[in-house]
């Protein structure tokens, strides 16, 4: 009888341990879709802080219900094949400039998109295609006199 105690107890441990672990394991990668890893990127003199987009989910979320960004703060969206990636202001909260980057270099720009007001939503789509996007706060391509064809650097933090 004691025998069949232990051994039940011990299965509901071993239950109650393995959810758990499994629900820490989910909100780890709930928390993972948050917390966006970082890099600089140089654009000319200026050194930014980017957060990455390189997944679907990170890049369809974009910079939705994020924080107004800062003077040097951006998200670099990274995309797996080089095309004439469309971007749109769905659910932003504040205006932005779009850079479309390829091999380096800037290769179009909309700068000071505004924050959609109707349910119709404007496409932005680059002239040219593009491997990465990098989206940056309102007027800073045109405070900085940033232009088509200037180099783009990624460093490390």
């Amino acid at each position: 009888m004691e025998s069949e105690k232990k051994k039940l107890d011990i299965k509901n441990s071993i239950v109650l341990v393995s959810a758990a672990l499994f629900i820490i394991f989910l909100v780890y990668l709930k928390a993972r879709e948050f917390l966006l890893p970082k890099i600089v990127v140089q654009l000319r003199d200026q050194k930014i802080t980017v957060e990455i987009a390189d997944s679907p989910i990170s890049r369809a979320r974009g910079l939705t219900k994020h924080a107004p960004l800062e003077e040097n703060q951006g998200m670099l969206f990274i995309f797996p094949k080089t095309d004439r990636q469309q971007f749109w202001m769905k659910d932003m909260k504040f205006p932005i400039d779009i850079v479309w980057l390829n091999e380096g270099r800037v290769v179009d720009i909309a700068p000071d998109v505004p924050v959609s007001v109707t349910k119709d939503l404007p496409v932005y789509s680059p002239r040219l295609p593009a491997s990465s996007v990098l989206e940056l706060r309102a007027g800073f391509m045109g405070r900085h006199g940033i232009k088509i064809g200037d180099a783009v650097d990624l460093l490390t933090k």
